[in-house]
């Protein structure tokens, strides 16, 4: 006489109907783990680049764009000299200051020859908070309110242009925080995306190597 719970061929039935069991009690519960995983690592993950029109000079721009002294500046104001640009806003806590770290980084490698003649321009995604003082408050606190930084914002259609035109990638959540993508450009002389770094990991050396040039050779 056989036993029932012995059978093989039984056996393999109760362990199928186990394992899909398990599997959908898997799906059913993987979007919800997924979810809380997202919103706690928000601020520490970046929306991804997408693809920069390299055939548009942003120099051509007309948005007015006010930084951390009250001081109007225009990207046409950099016309003929090579700029750094990256985009954050204060409040962020996560990649920000990450992305901040290696934009001086990139800054303090180039050759003190020409540093001093080097422009960065840090553009707040954060129209609403982001304020003269606010951005005072914030480049002071990064010790980075030095010549020839400049952190700004303008209008929200004028922010939009702008990410649009680098390839940058960015959404406000409801919590007033954005999600956004992490990117350094370099544009050249003529307002043309030259250099472009993407991510808050890695090794700078090559990007430090062809922002080096890039500013050698149109300083000159």
């Amino acid at each position: 006489m056989h036993l029932i719970n012995k059978s093989p061929i039984n056996g393999g039935l109760i362990m199928k109907t186990m394992k899909r069991i398990l599997l959908l009690s898997s799906m059913l519960f993987l979007p919800l783990l997924a979810s809380s995983q997202h919103s706690v690592t928000m601020d520490n993950t970046g929306l991804e680049a997408s693809d920069a029109y390299h055939a548009e000079s942003l120099y051509h721009m007309s948005a007015e764009w006010t930084n951390q002294d009250g001081e109007s500046i225009q990207l046409s104001d950099y016309h003929g000299q090579p700029l750094i640009l990256v985009m954050f806003y204060g409040r962020c806590t996560g990649t920000c200051p990450v992305l901040m770290q290696r934009t001086w980084k990139l800054y303090n490698e180039i050759d003190e020859e020409i540093r001093d003649r080097v422009q960065i321009l840090a553009v707040s995604f954060d129209y609403k908070n982001d304020t003269p003082e606010a951005l005072k408050a914030y480049a002071d606190y990064e010790q980075l309110d030095i010549p020839g930084w400049n952190f700004v914002t303008a209008g929200h259609s004028d922010i939009r242009e702008l990410a649009m035109l680098l390839g940058v990638q960015y959404r406000e959540r409801s919590d007033g925080h954005f999600e956004h993508s992490n990117l350094i450009t370099a544009l050249d002389s003529s307002g043309k995306i030259a250099v472009r770094s993407e991510g808050i990991t890695g090794d700078l050396t090559g990007t430090e190597s062809a922002i080096e040039e890039l500013f050698r050779t149109e300083l000159q």
